[in-house]
């Protein structure tokens, strides 16, 4: 029987799918992907390491679906914010605070971003397509951001796809400090300082 339009095998598909990323996240935050192991995974979620096996053919299987899972959700949630931010002002604080949250909330999951994100971009050919589509993605809402307050005179006229990239450079570097150091440390006084700093050189008032 279909419940919502799904039925009890996508339910309990999903479930499972799900338990097992959250203990992946958790296993490659710890030991790295080199470190890693199956069976790691297997006994923090829970579950038969054969059945691990039924959902992702491999480890590395496992690691991109955990890496495009997190990356899509956090994307998903900082659009929202910028659709409800009614300035420029608002939508570059939104993209600020937006991922500061959701990694505040996501730690386990920003020390795979930090430590095997960009490394995977750079060195694995068959997943960098995906990955560096996902980043892009994640750089055009601040492009969209920049190139609007430019033409409402809000922003100083910029190299917008550059200007896009080292903002969105300077807070995943803001947000390795604020996670990997500061670890019971509120993110409110790190976007507070770090949008004060962005704004005051790229506004116009």
């Amino acid at each position: 029987m279909a419940v919502a339009g799904k039925t009890k095998k996508d339910v309990l598909l999903e479930f499972r799918t799900t338990e097992i990323l959250e203990a992946a996240r958790t296993v490659f935050s710890q030991k790295g992907f080199e470190g890693a192991t199956i069976d790691a995974i297997a006994l923090a979620a829970g579950v038969a390491k054969g059945t691990v096996y039924l959902y992702f053919p491999s480890k590395r299987d496992l690691f991109l679906a955990s890496l495009r899972e997190g990356v899509l959700a956090l994307h998903a949630e900082v659009s929202e914010r910028l659709a409800g931010a009614d300035s420029c002002e608002g939508k570059l604080h939104a993209f600020i605070a937006g991922r500061f949250e959701y990694f505040s909330r996501n730690r386990e999951f920003f020390r795979i971003y930090y430590t095997e994100f960009s490394h995977l971009i750079a060195g694995t050919a068959n997943a960098q397509p995906e990955f560096q589509d996902l980043y892009e993605q994640q750089a055009l809402l601040l492009e969209t951001v920049l190139a609007d307050g430019i033409a409402h005179g809000h922003m100083r006229s910029c190299d917008v796809p550059r200007t896009a990239r080292m903002i969105y450079d300077l807070v995943r570097a803001s947000l390795a400090q604020h996670i990997l150091h500061d670890d019971a440390a509120s993110p409110d006084a790190p976007v507070a300082a770090l949008f004060d700093f962005v704004w005051k050189g790229i506004g116009t008032k």
